[in-house]
C-alpha cells in the first residue's frame, strides 16, 4: 500500500507504509518530465499521481508506479484552463482534476 508522496526540491516521490522510501521522479525544468516547485500532490483513480507544478503554471500526470510521464495540461495566463501559481491539486470520487489557482484568485475543474 502506497502511504504518502512528498515533493523536494523540484522532484516528487513515493513512500510506502512503514515510511519505507520508494523512489523520486522529476528534475528540475520545464520539460514534461520536470518540475519547477512541486506543490499539491495527489492521486487519482487510474493510480497516477497528479502534481500541481507552480512555477510551470501546469498541471503534471506521471504512472504512479514508476513516475513515467502521461501528460501534462494548462499555461500560464488567466484563460480557462491556464493558471497563475497552481498550488493545489486534488482529484474527486467523479474523477475531476480540481486545482487551487492560486495567482488568479480561482478554482478550476477539469475532466480527466
Amino acid at each position: 500500500m502506497w502511504r504518502s508522496l512528498f515533493q523536494e526540491r523540484r522532484r516528487c516521490g513515493v513512500v510506502r507504509d512503514g515510511a519505507a522510501f520508494v523512489r523520486t521522479f522529476g528534475s528540475k525544468g520545464a520539460g514534461d518530465r520536470n518540475f519547477k516547485l512541486p506543490m499539491g500532490v495527489c492521486v487519482d483513480g487510474d493510480n497516477h499521481i497528479v502534481v500541481a507544478d507552480r512555477e510551470n503554471n501546469r498541471i503534471v500526470v506521471v504512472v504512479r508506479t514508476d513516475g513515467s510521464f502521461v501528460r501534462t495540461f494548462g499555461s500560464r495566463g488567466a484563460a480557462h484552463g491556464q493558471f497563475d501559481d497552481p498550488r493545489a491539486v486534488c482529484v474527486n470520487a467523479a474523477g475531476l482534476v480540481i486545482v487551487a489557482d492560486c495567482g488568479n484568485n480561482r478554482v478550476q475543474m477539469f475532466t480527466r
